[in-house]
């Protein structure tokens, strides 16, 4: 859990230095420029927002990993599942929204994109283990578990969002 939390808290300083750089720079711009202390206050704001955004998201993988690792005694390593995770998420950041549009676009929002997602998400799991040296059966288990997971709360929102229409 530490390392968890000096994660995030690298996250939280690396986004903070950025959006302060940011939001200085677009002050400039401006006739009205605001005080450093409110812009240093915005940049607090925002960076925390996304800090925790992403620490829900990457405790959410390694909670499935967690469960996955005790159900199935698979004896992952905490720093095992928190690179795993961590290499997830990065995935979940990128080339998921990629595949996501994609199969949005040919097949519309229905079971058939959440499918294709699902398949191409276990794909990418796959290899992500093999990256870290997993041994098969674990490999297996964790490509297969944490996107079932996932596409259990994609359902569940594409289920909210038909019943709002």
């Amino acid at each position: 859990m530490l390392k968890i939390a000096m994660l995030l808290a690298v996250i939280f300083l690396l986004l903070f230095i950025a959006l302060l750089w940011f939001f200085r720079r677009e002050n400039k711009k401006e006739d009205d420029k605001d005080n450093m202390a409110v812009l240093i206050g915005v940049s607090i704001l925002f960076s925390l927002i996304i800090t925790l955004a992403i620490g829900f998201l990457l405790l959410l993988i390694v909670g499935s990993i967690t469960a996955l690792n005790t159900v199935f005694s698979l004896n992952i390593s905490v720093n095992q599942m928190i690179l795993i995770a961590v290499s997830f998420l990065i995935y979940w950041f990128t080339l998921d929204y990629i595949f996501e549009a994609t199969f949005e676009h040919i097949f519309g929002e229905n079971w058939i994109a959440v499918f294709s997602l699902t398949l191409s998400r276990i794909a990418a799991f796959y290899i992500i283990g093999i990256l870290f040296h997993l041994n098969e059966p674990i490999n297996l288990v964790v490509a297969v578990g944490v996107p079932l997971i996932i596409v259990v709360l994609d359902i569940l929102s594409l289920l909210k969002t038909k019943k709002h229409r």
